[in-house]
């Protein structure tokens, strides 16, 4: 019953979102319509070498973009902060990318994988929250800090917000994020910066919100911990890789499997299954506007604009286990920036 009243809360929020953002065009774009992936890529694995322990089901690999987007989100409000104050930043363009791009992956997995209930509540916990957290912020920003801003970067505030978003991407990319020390980023705010110096205005407009953001994600995110501790076991560090030798190699997980999964391809690797898997996986790369992505054997899955940036774009692609080292290969051929390989 709590679950599903939390759910109709979520729909609620989204049907609002929707309503207010359905005359614009949207800023995900489908590599095609329904499902774009072939079908026979879609299937799970009825015969794993993989041990019982390192599998992981197949969905997953389209599942987590979402959370990953919430990684990507922050990475572009770090890089766009070191220019920029963040009264300027596209918010709400983040909320309709995270929404559109769910509802597209989760399009490929309908129907071809056994359901994922769990997965698909969690995606809707995070994507509510953080529709909440930005939806604030662009109202907050379009209301009082457009009023003080600076439009560069100037009061020791804004800079700290940089300095702050930056460590806690580095930080998310490996842990949970309930996990890092807002409290201490709390007391770094009020230890560095002053009451007084040239724009007062914005330093306490910057001092107030700053606060109010770390103090809800201490306590939110110790709720979190603490429930996650009780419902979840605690994830694995690696991902178990089966090469076409036959050998299993265990390859650090998260952002650091891109790495080293790109590093076994450039050496001649190639592979059979991935956390049990030889269906598709889904990578991200990042590339100029203007480039054309066509590789072999792979299918577009949808493009996405750099919201804060229109000279970049994410471009989500699908693979067969079997084809990725190859389509590493051309990457790196070409320098195409490999943003993530999501391994399930």
């Amino acid at each position: 019953m709590k679950r599903l009243n939390i759910l109709t809360i979520a729909a609620l929020i989204i049907s609002i979102m929707i309503s207010v953002f359905k005359k614009k065009n949207p800023t995900t774009i489908p590599g095609g319509e329904g499902l774009v992936i072939k079908k026979e890529w879609m299937v799970t694995n009825k015969n794993p070498q993989t041990a019982a322990k390192d599998i992981r089901p197949a969905d997953q690999t389209f599942l987590t973009f979402p959370e990953w987007y919430l990684v990507f989100s922050p990475a572009e409000q770090a890089a766009y902060f070191k220019e920029h104050t963040a009264s300027g930043f596209p918010y709400m363009s983040h909320v309709r990318q995270f929404w559109e791009s769910y509802g597209i992956v989760k399009r490929q997995v309908k129907n071809n994988f056994p359901p994922n209930k769990g997965y698909h509540f969690m995606i809707w916990v995070i994507g509510v929250s953080t529709t909440v957290e930005y939806a604030f912020k662009a109202f907050y920003e379009t209301i009082i800090g457009r009023l003080t801003d600076t439009h560069s970067v100037i009061t020791d505030e804004d800079k700290f917000y940089a300095k702050f978003t930056q460590q806690y991407v580095d930080f998310i990319k490996d842990r949970p994020w309930y996990e890092f020390d807002f409290k201490q980023q709390l007391k770094d705010l009020w230890s560095s910066t002053s009451f007084s110096g040239t724009h007062l205005l914005r330093k306490l407009d910057r001092k107030y919100l700053i606060t109010s953001e770390l103090l809800i994600k201490w306590g939110y995110g110790k709720l979190i911990g603490l429930g996650t501790k009780q419902v979840y076991d605690k994830a694995l560090p690696t991902t178990a890789v089966i090469t076409e030798k036959n050998e299993t190699i265990h390859l650090p997980r998260y952002d650091k499997f891109a790495a080293a999964v790109t590093d076994l391809s450039l050496r001649g690797e190639g592979f059979k299954e991935i956390a049990g898997n030889n269906s598709a996986i889904l990578l991200t790369i990042v590339a100029p506007a203007a480039f054309n992505a066509h590789f072999e054997n792979t299918q577009t899955v949808f493009t996405q604009p750099t919201s804060s940036d229109p000279a970049t774009k994410r471009i989500a692609l699908a693979i067969p286990v079997t084809d990725l080292n190859n389509l590493l290969i051309e990457l790196d051929k070409q320098k195409v920036a490999i943003e993530h390989v999501f391994d399930y």
